[in-house]
């Protein structure tokens, strides 16, 4: 086995997360069944909110008051 098929076999190996993570995100925008109000009309709202969350936190601060908090806080509170 050659250097370059190791590599080849840990750079695959490391981006199933990413692909895991990226297909869990397809499935919650495109294929998941929706509940009122959000139904299939209103997906390209959905992939916006998936957005906002990814590149917007500070807007969901004030929604969510654990978000102000570290993670070790929220766990012992």
């Amino acid at each position: 086995m050659s250097i370059v098929e190791i590599l080849l076999a840990v750079i695959a190996l490391l981006m199933t997360i990413p692909s895991a993570f990226g297909a869990l995100v397809i499935y919650h925008v495109f294929v998941r069944r929706k509940h009122e109000p959000a139904d299939k009309s209103n997906r390209i709202n959905h992939f916006r909110l998936v957005w906002f969350a990814l590149t917007r936190e500070e807007l969901f601060v004030n929604l969510f008051p654990w978000m102000k908090r570290d993670e070790y806080d929220n766990m012992h509170s």
